[in-house]
């Protein structure tokens, strides 16, 4: 939910999902080529960015056949 209703709170909907749940978020992943392969079993990799104290970053997405 952006902008918040709340402007003390960024992102609520984000925070409530990492930080509470636990659920890690991937965004504007392009699919299509998987898709249109019918890859629909793959193993995933994901590389983040070796970041010191950091809270999140870009990703390597990577799929697997």
């Amino acid at each position: 939910m952006t902008p918040s209703p709340d402007p003390q709170v960024s992102n609520p909907t984000h925070q409530v999902a990492l930080v509470v749940n636990g659920v890690f978020l991937l965004e504007n992943l392009r699919l299509d080529e998987l898709s249109s392969q019918r890859a629909y079993e793959f193993a995933l990799i994901v590389e983040p960015l070796k970041r010191v104290g950091g809270t999140g970053s870009t990703v390597a997405p990577i799929a697997i056949r």
